[in-house]
């Protein structure tokens, strides 16, 4: 836990334990069934630990518990947790907004002024070990900001083009950001999904079928797909490859169609 606790977690995904498994949750686990069969010894050590892979799971909540039962003990490392407390509050009450808004415009005005907070977080941890974690959840609101107009889009002023222009944005502003193929494949279903929506409004046997505009978007979701298709060693590789597959026959299906 130490040696990966300052780890670039906005790169690189989390380290894995010898048995493959998420190193931070496996050493939760195994810190808590030792605090179970142990429950009075090293309790400082235990619970700083716990802290500390909660964090990096992001579950706040109880890390800010475990450090505060640290700061307010007698341990040597009180003042480690100490100062671990203010960016544990902070990042507890950001993650803990809760947009609860039936109206879409009053949505999205909710999640401009979460994604400013994040933002403003960002800047506060710079140079911190926390600036990483703060931009992980900067990424995350972005990233539900894009989903939400491209599900939304019918009903949103512009949605299809500020769909768009998000997903662009996620990949450009997070080039570095171990989620980048994911960004792009959510992109690339997007620009599938206008595709389809083309093809079911305008029948591609009639005269209003306009196979320049289809292929606008079906080239766009194609060029996608085959960006992360390309990507040796990428995990969503072969999903993306599936995808691109299916994608091609029913662009090929509509273009033998509109003939």
């Amino acid at each position: 836990i130490q040696r990966h606790a300052n780890d670039n977690t906005y790169r690189f995904p989390a380290p894995r334990d010898p048995s493959g498994q998420n190193l931070y949750k496996a050493s939760l686990i195994r810190l808590l069934n030792y605090e179970k069969i142990y429950p009075r010894r090293m309790t400082d050590v235990v619970s700083y630990s716990k802290g500390i892979c909660m964090e990096r799971l992001h579950d706040y909540d109880g890390a800010l518990k475990a450090f505060r039962a640290v700061a307010e003990s007698d341990s040597p490392l009180k003042e480690k947790a100490r100062a671990k407390l203010p960016y544990m509050e902070k990042f507890n009450d950001l993650a803990g907004y809760r947009i609860e808004k039936n109206n879409v415009g009053d949505y999205l005005t909710e999640m401009e002024f979460k994604l400013d907070a994040w933002r403003n977080f960002v800047k506060e941890a710079r140079g911190t070990p926390y600036e990483w974690l703060a931009v992980e959840d900067e990424e995350k609101t972005e990233q539900h900001l894009a989903e939400f107009v491209a599900q939304n889009y019918l009903i949103i002023k512009n949605g299809a083009e500020n769909a768009l222009n998000l997903f662009r944005q996620l990949t450009i502003k997070h080039a570095q950001s171990k989620n980048i193929n994911l960004h792009y494949l959510n992109w690339a279903d997007f620009c599938a999904l206008l595709t389809k929506r083309y093809a079911q409004d305008k029948d591609p046997r009639s005269l209003d079928f306009d196979m320049a505009t289809f292929n606008k978007s079906a080239d766009a979701a194609i060029r996608l797909y085959s960006l992360v298709a390309q990507k040796d060693g990428a995990e969503e590789k072969v999903q993306a490859l599936g995808k691109l597959q299916a994608f091609n026959a029913y662009v090929a299906k509509i273009q033998g169609e509109s003939e």
